[in-house]
């Protein structure tokens, strides 16, 4: 039985793109891959929704958060953080750790901040120079408002407004420039149906050129450099030539139509679960609005249900992380999963529920997920 993976990330990657990542490099200096490149420049500035660059680095996602850090929050400028889980958290201490003054703005995890209260704090603490939030907190499943909280927070400061969008974009709408965003940071192994090792990063007009005008305190994450080579289709340092590659083939093949049937596919997926999980008397965590993973609680007598999922049915889903290890299931939505696969999750867990002495409906969890599979038909069929 092939192993489905359900985690947040790395996601599960289409056969064909696994053919593509097979083949081999090219040189990273040559003409052939800057026109690979070329074209993936100018489709992910249509998928950002901005004019301006949107560079590919060799990293993580928190390489490409930390770039932004280091080269938008100069040593010593004031910084707001939005915390309500892991990643929140995380993106504080790059903050301190490149050496801003970090206010953090905390809420409970599982919630986020109403726009006004983070337009107070910014007042509160002025000057900021910059506000970071996490679009979808990947640790909870909550979901902030970010095209609101932007806007509080332009009323009051002309600070930069930074986005981890690393879960969210191709799962919601993010469009860069309409929203009114500096920032915006993503990554390969989420919705792009990549293995991990790419960062996206798109700045606005203004950020862009603060970037020009102040020299950061790194040679790789210079992004200055990067700009600089993006405009001849090109990286300032070496590239995951197979990984860009693949990109090329996903942007193409995959996001042909942009990003709105990848947005109704999530949410299909995020509400037949939810329906399946609540037949079965299992509670969601926190706010819970993300379509690229629910959260589920989990009391004490079914804190194996993960381990049980993966030595029964191998199927990998994600645990708790921080202060919710052991406590929570996180069923990721993202990556090259089919409707049947949902429907194989839902019946794993009702049998696993059974065996543990619950009386639960596994055929009527199945048809509400089924239910919620079959909304909006024009973008159900098989896609890979």
């Amino acid at each position: 039985m092939r192993q489905r993976l359900f985690t947040p990330g790395p996601v599960a990657v289409p056969d064909d793109v696994l053919q593509v990542l097979a083949l081999q490099v090219v040189p990273h200096r040559g003409v052939e891959f800057r026109q690979l490149l070329a074209p993936v420049h100018r489709r992910l500035q249509e998928l950002w929704g901005s004019p301006e660059p949107v560079v590919v680095l060799t990293s993580s996602g928190t390489g490409g958060i930390e770039a932004v850090m280091r080269n938008l929050c100069p040593v010593g400028s004031r910084v707001v953080v939005v915390v309500g889980g892991r990643f929140g958290e995380h993106c504080a201490r790059i903050a301190e750790r490149v050496g801003t003054e970090v206010v953090r703005l905390s809420v409970e995890w599982g919630q986020v901040p109403p726009p006004e209260l983070l337009q107070q704090t910014v007042l509160h603490h002025g000057p900021v120079h910059a506000v970071w939030m996490v679009y979808s907190e990947t640790s909870t499943g909550a979901l902030m408002d970010v095209q609101q909280c932007a806007a509080a927070v332009r009323e009051v400061t002309e600070a930069f407004i930074c986005v981890d969008a690393i879960t969210a974009v191709g799962v919601h709408p993010c469009p860069m420039e309409a929203w009114g965003f500096d920032a915006v940071i993503a990554a390969s192994q989420k919705a792009f149906l990549l293995p991990p090792g790419l960062a996206f990063v798109g700045l606005s007009r203004r950020a862009w050129e603060f970037v020009h005008h102040h020299i950061p305190a790194t040679i790789y994450w210079d992004l200055r450099a990067a700009y600089e080579r993006w405009q001849e289709a090109m990286t300032a340092w070496t590239p995951a030539v197979s990984l860009i590659r693949a990109l090329a083939y996903v942007l193409e093949r995959y996001f042909a139509q942009g990003f709105p049937p990848h947005w109704e596919r999530h949410k299909r997926y995020a509400r037949a679960v939810r329906s399946a999980l609540e037949v079965y008397g299992l509670p969601m965590f926190g706010q819970a609005g993300s379509h690229a993973v629910t959260v589920v609680e989990l009391p004490e007598h079914l804190r194996e249900l993960p381990r049980l999922l993966r030595e029964r049915f191998h199927i990998e889903v994600g645990g708790g992380q921080g202060q919710l290890e052991g406590r929570v299931m996180r069923i990721g939505h993202m990556g090259a999963i089919e409707a049947a696969d949902i429907l194989l999750l839902v019946a794993a867990i009702g049998a696993l529920l059974q065996e543990a002495g619950m009386s639960v409906d596994t055929g009527e969890a199945i048809q509400r997920a089924v239910s919620e599979l079959e909304q909006h038909a024009e973008w159900a069929g098989t896609w890979w």
